[in-house]
Order: C-alpha cells, then structure tokens, then sequence
C-alpha cells in the first residue's frame, strides 16, 4: 500500500496508476474504497484483458481467474531469454497458514495443448529457457482426473526443437511420484532440480500445518531422487515460529537439516494471514524468537550450502549466459534457477558472448552462495 501512494505522488501528469495481483484479488472492495488514487483496478485473472480495461476505464469484476492463452502474445520484461509458464492456478491442499486457496479458489489446471502453444510461440521469439510454475505444480491436471499430467506435460516439452533448459518449480511432497521424478530425469531437456517446499521436518507441526506429508515421506522422496541421480539439485523453503512449535520441534527442523543437506535452502518466519485456520491458533511464537530461529536455519545452511559448492570445484558443465556484472558474465546452469535466487555463477574470460549463448564452463571458485567458473572447450 506505501508502494501504491508513493507512486500516486510521483507519477507524470496523465499517467494512469493501475493496481493489480494477489494484494487486490484478496481486497478488492477494501481497497477500493480506501485508495481513491487509484484509476484502475485488476485481479490476478484480468492480464489477458488489461488493455481491454484501459480502454473502458472499467476495473475488474474479481471473477475467477483465468489464464493468459497463447493466442495472446505475452510481453515478458526484465529477460529476452527466460519465461515463467503457469500451468495452473489456485490450490487444493489447504494449508493451515495458507491464504492462497481463499482468493485463487480450487486447482484449476490450463490445456496441455495452450502451454505447447506458449511455449512453441516464445521460442520463435528467441525464448529457449522455461519455467513451470504453480501453486502446486505436481498436481497438474488432477483436477481433470488425470494422474500423470505433469509427466505428460514433461513428455510434450521435451518433444519441441528450441527449449534449451526447463524445469519444474514447487513441487508438493505429497503429489510427486517416483514416476515424475524418473521422468524429469530422464528427460533431455528438464533439468534434475527439484525444488520442493517441505515446510518442516517435525510431524507435529506437518499436521498441525495440515500438510499431507510426514517427515519420512519427505526421506522417501529425497532417498529416491538421490538413488536415480546422485547429482540431482534439492531445492526447499521452510516455515519457522509456526504456533506451537516448541524448542525440541526446532532442534528436530536443524537436525533434518543437518542429515539432509539441500543445495539451495531458504527461510520464512511464520506470518499470520487472516482467514487461515492457523491464524486463531493459540500459543503464537513471539516475533523475536522466530527471527533468532531463522537466522540459526540460515547460519546452518551457508556452512552446508559452502561445503556442497566446494564438491563442485572442477567439475565441467554447460551454462547458459544470461547477463553481465562488470567484466563479468553471468552463467546459469541446470542446478541454479531464474532471479538470482540460488546464487551466482561469474564466468571471466577474454571471449565474447550474447546473452542466450551456451558455454562450456569448469567450476574454479566456491562461496556460500556464488561460485566462479572458466570457459573450456
């Protein structure tokens, strides 16, 4: 809201200010009422009609969302390389501390046939990077009464000429088969990255999140990856100061940790989101004490995710290049995802590339999170 005001005082004279997203969808007829510098409002559903809004003036009617068809030519900002795909919206699982499903309703899964039409469209436009993304993209297409959606869906992208790297993103522990995790790896073009928010390792608090996994299901899952793939990226997010989560809960959550070392790893304290069924529950942990558990989570995983970085020193891949820092380029490979959120790879080198080029790099330099690679032939 402080983002919304500031620009309502900074911006050119007949310039419109149009709000959009999650924010909206959840408070449409709040804010409305409260935030009369605002022209123009829209729900997380409208982006396939935002210009039909402009044009009449008219804010949305906050309908269910609906997906950006291909026919609708996307403009993607910020990459002329990298595009996220949604293949679904909303969620059936229902967590305790979840809002989602309070404003984006149900699973709700787009044709297979719309995302190849996406997809094939962006490559022509030069996109050769893709990732997939939803709320709980393992259960793609359930809601259909399809089991295997995502598989088929993998199937369907690795058929197509032009996709350089693709990956899945938030897989639900609960909904990803040993059948999705071979086909991933087997696939020529779907990176082994498994990024899988398992919130917590403590049962007691996986059931009081109603989650519908237990911690030795998450073990399961980690054991099979690592048994097909021993290389195989993990990726997850966690929740600490969730209600009622006592010291020996926190010291299970570090141990886990501890055993099973995820390469990149990352840390929410616990926020209370009304209309959540965890937002009543009695015995919330103090704001002081959830973020000193983060920071020791934190702590814990810069000394594991710097040991697993130092494994990579001298091993030999191929890397996409995807920017500049200085002198410096940046590469991304198969086991770091879009948005820096994984940390960095920096490639020195008297060669000359474009971004989107493919190189051969070696690993020469390992950090907590960054590393630094040569090119090779």
């Amino acid at each position: 809201i402080r983002a919304i005001l500031e620009l309502a005082n900074v911006r050119k004279k007949g310039a419109l200010l149009i709000v959009t997203g999650c924010l909206m969808q959840r408070y449409a007829n709040e804010l409305m009422q409260e935030l009369p510098e605002v022209d123009l409002f829209a729900g997380v559903g409208d982006y396939a009609k935002i210009d039909e809004l402009i044009a009449t003036r008219h804010s949305s009617d906050f309908s269910a969302p609906t997906f950006l068809q291909a026919r609708d030519e996307r403009v993607i900002t910020g990459s002329s390389y990298h595009a996220f795909i949604k293949i679904s919206e909303g969620c059936n699982q229902r967590c305790a501390f979840c809002a989602i499903p309070t404003f984006k309703g149900k699973l709700k899964s787009r044709a297979l046939d719309d995302i190849v039409d996406e997809v094939r469209d962006l490559i022509s436009r030069g996109y050769c990077d893709f990732s997939f993304i939803g709320q709980d993209t393992s259960s793609y297409m359930l809601d259909y009464g399809q089991k295997d959606g995502l598989i088929a869906l993998i199937d369907a992208i690795t058929k197509l000429e032009g996709v350089r790297v693709a990956r899945i993103l938030y897989l639900y522990p609960s909904s990803t088969s040993k059948e999705l995790i071979s086909r991933i790896i087997k696939s020529k073009v779907f990176a082994n990255y498994f990024d899988m928010p398992i919130q917590h390792a403590s049962n007691k608090i996986l059931k009081a999140m109603n989650r519908k996994h237990s911690k030795e299901d998450v073990i399961n899952i980690y054991n099979k990856i690592k048994a097909i793939m021993p290389d195989a990226i993990l990726r997850t997010t966690l929740i600490v100061g969730f209600p009622n989560e006592t010291i020996g809960d926190f010291i299970e959550l570090k141990e886990f940790i501890s055993k099973y070392k995820f390469n990149h790893l990352g840390v929410f304290t616990y926020s209370r989101e009304e209309g959540t069924v965890a937002y009543k529950m009695k015995n919330q942990i103090k704001k002081d004490i959830k973020e000193k558990r983060k920071e020791e989570i934190m702590s814990l995983q810069a000394d594991i995710s710097y040991q697993l970085n130092k494994e990579l020193i001298g091993k030999k891949y191929k890397g996409l290049i995807v920017g500049m820092d200085k002198k410096e380029y940046l590469v991304r490979t198969s086991f770091n995802s879009p948005d820096d959120i994984d940390g960095n790879i920096y490639l020195k080198t008297d060669k000359k590339y474009e971004v989107g080029d493919i190189v051969n790099i070696e690993i020469t330099h390992a950090f907590v999170y960054d590393l630094f690679a040569k090119d090779i032939d």
